[in-house]
């Protein structure tokens, strides 16, 4: 039986990149199959948490949209990505932006994309 000699740190590495890429590949997508466009936010928290899970949870229950939880800027900023088309992308904006005793700010990313 032979044994590859690749050390454990390139085998490690190697992975990492290859979940990197797909995470950006996931991330380039420009529409999804069911015509909701992601819209990444940030959004300041009024009770610090880190707790993504719960953030994502309850900022969906809010915006009455799927949403996913994309990184914490510290313990009160956070980004999330909501799924949603045009129209429902202002609603919900509206509605995190309304309530104000989970958020004290809701902006709307402003990084350019390629299709921007």
């Amino acid at each position: 039986m032979i044994l590859a000699t690749t050390p454990t740190s390139a085998i490690a590495s190697a992975a990492a990149a290859c979940v990197l890429s797909c995470a950006l590949a996931a991330c380039a997508a420009p529409r999804e199959a069911d015509g909701a466009a992601p819209l990444r936010v940030m959004v300041k928290l009024a009770r610090a948490s880190e707790d993504a899970n719960a953030i994502a949870a309850e900022a969906a229950r809010v915006a009455g949209v799927p949403v996913n939880y994309a990184a914490a800027a510290s313990p009160t900023w956070h980004a999330l990505v909501l799924r949603c088309a045009a129209a429902q992308c202002d609603a919900a904006i509206a509605r995190l932006r309304a309530a104000d005793t989970l958020y004290q700010a809701v902006e709307i990313e402003g990084r350019k994309t390629p299709a921007s």
